[in-house]
């Protein structure tokens, strides 16, 4: 038996009291007032938070320092005691927004407490084809005109993808959830989101953009006959492609600001192929748990090999997990 401090401690890899003590002082820190170095709790006062062998709450000016560590979470929630069974670590209980534990683990708190955003990548069509739409009657395929008069539509394949999670996130009735579009959450990027659709997705090159050494990259290449395909890369050297027996899917947990934003994930669910995204879509659904065991609260980029006629047949290929260091 185990708080739930202890288990969110354990995400986070702080497993010692020097380890706590540190991070206790920097969330001290920031608050008004601030609270000097030195004030947190002894080692045996620390074991006893973990264990949950205490009688009633720790004091005010701990209380603060621990619900600034774990935003949403309140000093009840924390030391509330979480269940787990042997040979299965997936914790039994809920947090406070009545989300299941892990799942707030593997979304991260902001996203748990905030809400999070499904980000749709809006493909502008060609003229030809808007020509083509305008002669058969249609001027809008999809919702209001873009600013230039161009109408813009979203593929079947990253639909399925946004409807599997969104299901999930349905499901979990305290997440909050809405959808937008690459280049509306482009312009408003301070926040969660998960992100469908690879390379035609905006909010994939901002990731590609930001971060020095990015997790994944995504190459376009043309073939002989004017084709054009798209090729995924890792950071470990991997590489990974479609082809007429499978689709390959992505998913990819980030933290894009770390150091400002460490409650903050941005998840990337995309694909190549016409199953990609969907397939990436239906294992994220349904296949997080595992996932989150093995991540921890690391990033990680996930491959999954998707069968060419079937979202839902699906198998991890290959699992990158980030170093602390």
């Amino acid at each position: 038996m185990a708080t739930v401090l202890k288990m969110l401690l354990a995400e986070r890899h702080l497993k010692s009291h020097p380890d706590f003590l540190t991070a206790y002082d920097r969330c001290a820190a920031q608050l008004d007032p601030p609270i000097p170095p030195g004030h947190g709790p002894a080692k045996a006062q620390y074991y006893q938070w973990l264990s949950g062998r205490m009688v009633g709450f720790p004091r005010d000016y701990h209380c603060r320092v621990l619900e600034r560590m774990f935003p949403g979470w309140t000093v009840e929630g924390l030391f509330q005691m979480a269940n787990s069974t042997p040979g299965n670590p997936r914790l039994q209980g809920t947090g406070p927004s009545g989300t299941d534990i892990q799942l707030e683990a593997f979304l991260g708190a902001e996203m748990t407490t905030r809400g999070t955003t499904l980000v749709y990548p809006r493909l502008e069509l060609t003229r030809p084809s808007v020509d083509v739409l305008k002669a058969a009657g249609i001027s809008r395929p999809f919702g209001k005109q873009s600013s230039v008069d161009v109408p813009s539509m979203v593929t079947e394949n990253d639909v399925r993808g946004l409807l599997y999670v969104l299901s999930l996130l349905q499901r979990q009735t305290g997440i909050r959830a809405d959808v937008r579009s690459d280049r509306d959450m482009v312009a408003r990027s301070d926040r969660p989101y998960i992100s469908f659709g690879l390379s035609g997705n905006d909010c994939t090159d901002l990731y590609l953009e930001a971060v020095e050494r990015p997790l994944f990259t995504v190459h376009n290449s043309a073939a002989a006959d004017g084709a054009r395909s798209v090729h995924l890369r890792l950071s470990d050297g991997s590489e990974y492609d479609s082809d007429d027996d499978r689709n390959i899917g992505v998913i990819a947990r980030v933290r894009p600001s770390p150091e400002v934003h460490p409650d903050r994930y941005w998840i990337y669910c995309g694909g190549l192929g016409p199953h990609g995204t969907a397939g990436a879509g239906w294992y994220l659904a349904t296949s997080w748990s595992p996932l989150q065991q093995r991540a921890g609260d690391r990033e990680f980029v996930a491959v999954i090999g998707v069968d060419e006629y079937s979202d839902r047949t699906t198998s991890l290929e290959h699992l990158l997990i980030a170093s602390t260091e």
